[in-house]
């Protein structure tokens, strides 16, 4: 089924766009013809295919994949904010139940999707549904802590959303959400077994391609999770690339109580807010 789904919003990327005539694949033309953002997204539409083969534990009954049921929103920030290679690329861990899970955009509290990156659109339902883990889309009352704190401090950082997105961009290293029969939020660092491997496997290979396509000169992992994973990245020992460690803006993380003035030391130190203004 969520294949299905998945070919059905690859048939339909173009909607809302004028009908372009794509040539057959293999022609020296491609790359000319198709966008980026659309790039991008077919690395994810591959990428949610291969994790539906997986046999997720029986710790994780929930699994939610707001790619697939947010994806008018999801495809409309690709779309907007992915115009080009960047130079800055921040990788998160997976989404957060009223950020991403509600939005389809990584780190994406509501008020922030709406009101900075002025979209809008409906939000589909999961599968199966948690009565805990409702998903309302952007009618969602419940903010997001992390991407309050991240997308708040970037943005005044830069200035505005279309100022950061000429340079940088926020993605996340897997793009699904998992919960417990409880409804409790388990993060990818928190699963076990070969099925955590696997799917830390095929994130990974898919990440590499999707840098490949960014071409970034700065890569920022958000949370140790992220930055041992990438540790293996192909793209980043082939290219030179640094790879460093921003904190999990997560309440849940220790001692993470300032983390907007912790963030913004690190930016400084590492000169990265060049990037966010569009000033390098």
């Amino acid at each position: 089924m969520l294949k299905r789904k998945l070919n059905q919003q690859k048939d339909s990327l173009e909607n809302g766009e004028p009908t372009k005539s794509f040539p057959r694949p293999g022609t020296t033309s491609d790359f000319f013809v198709e966008p980026l953002w659309l790039k991008f997204y077919e690395t994810e539409v591959k990428l949610n295919e291969a994790l539906d083969k997986l046999a997720p534990p029986a710790s994780t009954p929930f699994i939610y994949n707001p790619i697939v049921y947010a994806s008018q929103l999801h495809r409309d920030y690709l779309r907007r904010y992915m115009d080009g290679p960047k130079k800055l690329v921040f990788v998160g861990m997976n989404p957060g139940p009223n950020g991403m899970g509600q939005t389809g955009i990584p780190f994406g509290n509501v008020r922030t999707v709406k009101v900075s990156m002025q979209l809008a659109g409906p939000v589909d339902q999961p599968l199966v549904v948690h009565p805990k883990r409702t998903v309302a889309g952007l009618d969602c009352r419940t903010e997001e802590p992390s991407g309050v704190r991240l997308w708040e401090l970037f943005l005044r950082l830069a200035g505005s959303m279309q100022i950061f997105s000429r340079q940088c961009f926020v993605h996340n290293f897997c793009p699904l959400a998992f919960f417990g029969a409880d409804g409790k939020n388990i993060t990818p660092s928190e699963l076990s077994g070969p099925y955590k491997r696997q799917l830390g496997d095929l994130c990974l290979e898919t990440l590499d391609e999707q840098l490949e396509l960014l071409k970034p000169h700065v890569i920022v992992a958000v949370g140790e999770y992220v930055r041992s994973a990438l540790k293996r990245s192909g793209y980043g020992k082939s290219h030179s690339v640094p790879v460093l460690r921003l904190p999990h803006p997560s309440p849940r993380s220790t001692n993470n109580t300032n983390w907007p003035e912790k963030a913004q030391a690190f930016l400084e130190e590492n000169n990265l807010i060049r990037f966010m203004r569009n000033e390098a």
